[in-house]
């Protein structure tokens, strides 16, 4: 069954006439390029049972037409978006609406959508989401492309890190490396040495990196609109008997929960895999995160293993698998892989070693 179809069948069980995908300059473009084909940044697409619009302007008018096969509606100075879409209404009949509220502000949301003649609008954007968390054969092609561009990547830059490199410098090096190799950035790179790298979410800084620290990438390339993401903590120079314990408490979880992963598994089940190991050492309370997030078009792509996902992760779904422990004012270690989950077992995307490597 084609995505549109796929589609279709959900719109009718969620009681939709129509569905309406609002990419404002990039929004919402993954789910745009997902059903569509299109991937610019301004357009808006309507889907009825019959019939498949897409809007855009005068920047992307070729662009639609080599990549979509949705019927094409200019955007012009005299018919807007909101005019196009009275007309795609009142064309299809469409009286209950459904739209992808979490990249509709409230603003956007009362300009495009009010004085419709309709009878009800609807949140229904958990029908692409649902669709895009389970990936087919050509979407895994695309995110393992990504993950070895990031990989090779990767490798060349640690032939570039020695102490006095600051950490801005490192960054630029591995994304320089990503992008010589075809790939755009997925998300802005995490590049955090010594106590830096206990911020979880750290940015690179002018730091230099040192002897006896921990160097901390979170990185990942985007390749034809899908994402890597992977997580590696090294050792520059010989690191200390804290250093190690910790990456080994670090590492002992990640495998584990890597082999408790499999379709059908809970969310929260599996982040309490790495919980109770980093729990039961004693480092809990440094331990501050779900376990991993659905990966594919976004780096954070739908619900994945984490303490609130109550649900079983479907087959075919890419999570991240990354356990932490990050120690204020000392260090922080991340090991992360990039796994799809399959019946009964699992295949690890990721190749990069991930044992304790010192450089």
């Amino acid at each position: 069954m084609d995505r549109l179809t796929k589609f279709r069948d959900e719109m009718k069980k969620n009681g939709i006439d129509a569905m309406v995908i609002y990419n404002l300059e990039g929004s919402d473009q993954p789910s745009t390029w997902y059903i569509s084909g299109f991937s610019g940044t301004h357009s808006l697409v309507f889907i009825s049972q019959e019939n498949a619009y897409i809007s855009t302007d005068s920047r992307y008018f070729t662009q639609v037409k080599e990549q979509s096969s949705f019927t094409m509606f200019p955007i012009t100075s005299d018919k807007r978006v909101k005019d196009i879409l009275k007309f795609f209404i009142e064309k299809e009949e469409a009286k209950i609406l459904g739209y992808n509220a979490s990249n509709i502000s409230v603003k956007l949301y009362n300009s495009l959508f009010g004085d419709l003649d309709i009878e009800e609008i609807k949140d229904c954007e958990s029908i692409i989401q649902n669709m895009r968390m389970i990936k087919d054969s050509e979407e895994i092609k695309n995110m393992e492309k990504a993950i070895k561009i990031s990989e090779d990547a990767l490798q060349e830059t640690l032939n570039h890190i020695k102490p006095g490199k600051s950490e801005t410098e490192v960054c630029a090096r591995l994304e320089y490396e990503m992008k010589m190799r075809g790939g755009e950035l997925a998300f802005p790179t995490i590049a955090v040495s010594g106590a830096r790298s206990a911020l979880c979410h750290g940015k690179p800084s002018n730091k230099k990196v040192k002897e006896g620290e921990f160097l901390l990438f979170d990185f990942g390339a985007r390749y034809n609109g899908y994402c890597a993401d992977i997580t590696r903590t090294f050792s520059v120079g010989t690191p200390s008997d804290e250093m190690v314990k910790i990456y080994d408490i670090v590492y002992e979880a990640q495998v584990k929960s890597v082999q408790a992963a499999k379709a059908g598994v809970i969310g929260a089940d599996l982040h309490n895999v790495a919980w109770e190991i980093i729990s039961d050492a004693g480092y809990g309370d440094y331990f501050g995160h779900g376990l991993g997030h659905s990966l594919g078009m976004d780096t954070h792509d739908g619900a994945g293993a984490s303490p609130s996902n109550k649900k079983e992760i479907p087959e075919g779904a890419v999570i991240t698998i990354e356990p932490g422990i990050y120690l204020p004012e000392k260090f922080g270690v991340r090991i992360e892989d990039d796994v799809l989950f399959l019946k009964n077992k699992n295949k690890v995307l990721t190749n990069f070693d991930k044992k304790l490597m010192i450089i």
